[in-house]
């Protein structure tokens, strides 16, 4: 990996990998896509760090997460740190709040909206959790760039707890 300075920071809800366990240890493949298309070699490149959901509720071990996060680090060319989400965040969060009310609404589907006071609160739960994987792992002369409607409320977190980062906001849909 490159020098750390002026990196690139990417943070969108789930990290460029799958995460899987094979033989009783969890292991890692990278993420296909546009976005892991785009970014990676700028990251490598730059020397960038990824902010994201690993993709499992069921991985709750610190320590074996800081390991599989490691390992991919080195298998990348860049860093990861994960933010560590509950069944119970994912399902309010992602399936609720951002499918159930912000997709609809952002493709003219109001009719399909489902609005339950729940999701809200773990949205914006959530959006801080993030945040505050962001603030401690970021730098004042970093350049972070937040992907997608999953983390509209990531900047509000940020400035609430006086985080203040030269940063971009991307709207994929």
């Amino acid at each position: 990996m490159t020098s750390d300075i002026n990196r690139l920071v990417a943070v969108s809800n789930r990290l460029p990998m799958k995460l899987f366990q094979q033989d009783g240890q969890w292991r890692t493949s990278p993420g296909t896509g546009g976005l892991v298309t785009a970014l990676a070699p700028v990251l490598k490149n730059r020397g960038g760090l990824w902010i994201g959901w690993p993709g499992s509720a069921d991985l709750t071990d610190p320590e074996v997460l800081q390991e599989v996060m490691w390992q991919a680090s080195r298998e990348s060319g860049y860093r990861f740190h994960s933010v560590n989400l509950s069944a119970e965040d994912v399902q309010g969060y992602y399936y609720g709040f951002a499918n159930e009310v912000i997709w609809p609404l952002f493709h003219d589907l109001q009719g399909r909206c489902r609005f339950v006071p729940e999701y809200w609160r773990s949205y914006r739960e959530v959006n801080r959790k993030f945040a505050t994987v962001i603030a401690r792992n970021c730098r004042e002369d970093d350049y972070l760039w937040v992907h997608d409607y999953h983390l509209m409320g990531v900047a509000q977190a940020l400035g609430e707890m006086n985080v203040h980062i030269p940063s971009g906001f991307f709207l994929h849909i």
